[in-house]
């Protein structure tokens, strides 16, 4: 089980009582304190006004074995919302969550183009087009296909041309809400580390297969984004000598071999038909030759990729996500033979899990990090 955030964010708050309720669900008083490293009448203190203001609530009765039955602590994921807000080159995709993550209302806008006022006007109509019944919101995330180092920055976004861009400041001084600004795909897996298949676990990877290949990381209980906010930077990792050539001239790189773009292309090579990606996988799956070999290259090199993540980081779990993800499951006997096959130490390969995908849950990710934000301020 993840450990409490208490040691790693400093001393307990009303926001670290509700954090670590919202990570690890209804606690009994006892169980909490332990958590928070914390006497009673400490806990006491945090926790009565939130429960006078009805931010926390006791929860139904559980009966133990001798003694007065427990009320544990449990938070009401209503007294909250956030928006996420995700950048595309041509949209602006936006959600509202509650506490806990789930969407509650979702609007996409045309992007007019990529210059940093156009982008913000952008992000601040979408938030403004949500639902007025979920207002006044907590805060903001957005998330997008490039680094940031300080959650407010963009450092860098090749397809935005972006260098240097306090995109948070430009967007709070419209909105008036406190922003933060992830890459997309670590904001995903904050998502996954708190709200979903990754909850509970100290150490666990999300490789992303879509437009790009990108790789979320969690270590020691917390998403690591490097130095520059640009740890999982596996698209241009080699995996193998191809003629394959990604958008930067590599040859045999994850994005040459593994994007939904690359498959596609593959696939009319093979066939000398043009055909999406969807379209692929399901002729591979019934059986086509020419489309079962494709998927099977492609595969074989995730696993290969996969493998190289299990070397370097040795996580609890490996879950893929994005528009791309069913290659692991149409290409899964191809996929696990390479990974057991690049994997250094015999019986150290985590379980692989292809996670459902909608396109809003980018949106939710960054929604995800402005709740983070909104607990450990």
């Amino acid at each position: 089980m993840a450990e409490s955030v208490v040691a790693e964010e400093g001393p307990a708050s009303a926001e670290r009582v509700m954090l670590e309720i919202l990570i690890h669900g209804p606690l009994s008083r006892v169980e909490l304190a332990e958590r928070l490293g914390l006497s009673g009448p400490s806990l006491t203190r945090l926790t009565k006004p939130l429960l006078a203001s009805g931010r926390l609530s006791e929860g139904a009765p559980l009966a133990r074995a001798a003694g007065r039955p427990i009320l544990p602590l449990e938070l009401d994921p209503s007294a909250e919302h956030f928006a996420g807000a995700k950048i595309t080159a041509t949209t602006v995709y936006a959600v509202v969550t509650d506490l806990r993550g789930v969407i509650r209302a979702e609007v996409e806008l045309p992007l007019a183009g990529h210059g940093p006022e156009v982008v913000a006007d952008a992000v601040v109509g979408a938030v403004r087009a949500l639902p007025d019944e979920f207002a006044p919101l907590s805060g903001v995330g957005i998330s997008l296909g490039g680094t940031s180092a300080d959650g407010r920055t963009v450092r860098a976004s090749h397809f935005l041309e972006w260098t240097d861009v306090p995109l948070a400041d430009l967007v709070e001084e419209r909105i008036g809400l406190p922003v933060t600004v992830a890459n997309d795909v670590n904001a995903l897996t904050q998502a996954q580390h708190w709200f979903g298949a990754g909850r509970g676990l100290d150490s666990f990877v999300v490789v992303t297969i879509g437009a790009g290949i990108g790789m979320g990381v969690v270590a020691g209980g917390n998403v690591v984004a490097g130095a520059n906010g640009a740890a999982g930077s596996i698209g241009h990792q080699l995996l193998a000598w191809s003629d394959a050539v990604c958008w930067r001239g590599h040859h045999g790189c994850a994005s040459a071999l593994l994007s939904t773009a690359a498959v596609e292309a593959a696939a009319a090579r093979a066939t000398g038909a043009a055909m999406d990606y969807d379209a692929v996988l399901l002729g591979a799956s019934r059986g086509d030759p020419a489309l079962r070999a494709v998927v099977d290259e492609a595969a074989a090199a995730l696993g290969l990729l996969l493998a190289s993540v299990t070397n370097t980081l040795d996580p609890q779990r490996i879950l893929l996500a994005g528009e791309g993800a069913r290659l692991g499951e149409v290409g899964e006997h191809a996929m696990l033979a390479s990974l057991t096959d690049g994997t250094d130490w015999e019986g150290v390969r985590a379980p692989v899990e292809v996670q459902p995908f909608a396109f809003n849950e980018w949106a939710r990710g960054a929604a995800a990090t402005a709740i983070r934000a909104r607990m450990l301020r």
